[in-house]
């Protein structure tokens, strides 16, 4: 069996607004699903994320632009880690 390699946290991590938002390629999104499932350091993360996207989503007519979303979420991020997240 030929399986895709494995992703560090930091690559996880990178990719979590593009997996919750299910704008991920297949192969990708299995990665960092598979790294969720196994990862307990990443998966506050991703709870995280994801409950502040319902949250967003729920507020009163106005829509939240992507891009802010994603700006407050990774300064979050760097705050508590310490350490620069890039999206690049």
């Amino acid at each position: 069996m030929n399986e895709a390699p494995r992703i560090n946290c930091r690559q996880a991590i990178e990719q979590l607004w593009a997996y919750i938002d299910g704008e991920l390629p297949e192969n990708d999104a299995s990665r960092v699903h598979d790294h969720l499932d196994a990862c307990s350091s990443c998966y506050p993360h991703y709870d995280f994320q994801r409950a502040f996207c319902a949250f967003l989503r729920n507020l009163p007519s106005r829509q939240t632009p992507p891009g802010l979303r994603r700006k407050i979420f990774l300064r979050l991020l760097e705050e508590e880690s310490g350490e620069p997240f890039h999206t690049d």
